[in-house]
């Protein structure tokens, strides 16, 4: 099931999508992107699974997520010149973009549709 989780102290959240469908994953791992911005916080780590996978035959959701991010898509929250975007195996860490402005509010939930 998919879950998300705010470290405060690191100003880093964990956004695991495993079970979504691809669409989802990608649409939820967007929305997180943008409300971590938001909040001001510097990380954000997708868990993705599929460490194993190395051609673009399986790991779709891993593969999506690099491709959008090198196509510069999420350029407005992501530090795109940063030297400290981690590709883990199953997991994607991306460093955001500073906010000289955050917000201080509730989170969204994940959401609890268009699983696999």
């Amino acid at each position: 099931m998919a879950w998300f989780e705010i470290d405060i102290y690191r100003k880093c959240v964990e956004v695991d999508l495993h079970d979504y469908s691809h669409r989802t994953a990608i649409a939820a791992s967007r929305e997180k992107i943008k409300e971590a911005y938001e909040h001001g916080f510097k990380y954000i780590r997708l868990i993705h699974g599929a460490a194993d996978i190395r051609k673009k035959d399986g790991g779709s959701i891993k593969f999506a997520l690099h491709a959008i991010l090198k196509r510069g898509e999420l350029d407005r929250w992501v530090d795109k010149n940063s030297k400290n975007h981690r590709f883990d195996g199953g997991s994607l860490l991306i460093a955001l973009r500073h906010n000289p402005a955050p917000v201080d509010g509730e989170w969204k939930e994940m959401p609890v549709f268009e699983y696999r």
